[in-house]
């Protein structure tokens, strides 16, 4: 069994009601209830207030993966190169950096 928003302020105004000494029976507070969610639901329009952008929280997002790019370092060990090359008498190896993933870059 769910707990509706009904349930919820069906209990809410029966505990409001017997702090405050106001009698009412249970379906009169079921249907106050009822009605209370009807309003709930329309709060947005009955107070201009509009869903949220979704472009908000992108660019919420955004702003602190630039902030952490802007904190990254030059990686030391490839010298920011994001490339390891290793000599070897009779031969030579590339590889990505262990440490930036070959990004040149990486978190402090």
């Amino acid at each position: 069994m769910s707990y509706s928003r009904a349930d919820y302020y069906t209990e809410g105004l029966s505990e409001a009601f017997d702090e405050h000494g106001v009698t009412a029976t249970p379906e009169q507070i079921r249907a106050i209830a009822e009605d209370v969610v009807g309003w709930a639901e329309n709060i947005g329009m009955a107070f201009h207030a509009p869903d949220s952008d979704p472009r908000e929280s992108e660019l919420e997002t955004l702003r602190k993966q630039l902030q952490r790019e802007r904190n990254k370092v030059a990686c030391r060990t490839c010298k920011g190169s994001g490339t390891l090359h290793f000599s070897g008498p009779y031969h030579g190896s590339t590889t990505n950096c262990h440490k930036c993933n070959g990004e040149g870059r990486h978190d402090p």
